[in-house]
């Protein structure tokens, strides 16, 4: 068995230690996700605590036994999280165009 494979099956027995091994082994990803949904309005640090979330949540959620290559984790963790950070921007938009006000006509 891999080293991921192994850390990604201690995580999911909540081994503190292992989630925090490879959390930090997808923190690159993690940031560079944040930094491109900041360039476009949202605030940085609340997206980056998004795509942790996000990422917490798909190490539970993986089905190892699906797995084909070794890279697999890689690309479905890459594909969560592009997904649910599309979610939470298209989310954060209808909120924004809620409480837009059109200015009065006088």
């Amino acid at each position: 068995m891999s080293e991921l494979k192994e850390l990604i099956a201690k995580a999911k027995q909540k081994n503190v230690k292992a989630m925090e091994e490879l959390f930090n082994q997808f923190k690159p990803l993690l940031k560079s996700r944040a930094k491109r949904y900041s360039r476009i309005g949202l605030e940085y640090d609340d997206v980056f605590q998004q795509a942790a979330l996000l990422f917490i949540i798909g190490v539970y959620e993986h089905q190892v036994e699906k797995e084909r290559t070794p890279t697999a984790f890689s690309g479905y963790i890459k594909k969560r999280l592009d997904w649910g950070l599309w979610m939470y921007y298209r989310k954060y938009l209808r909120t924004a165009d809620r409480d837009f006000q059109w200015p009065k006509n006088k």
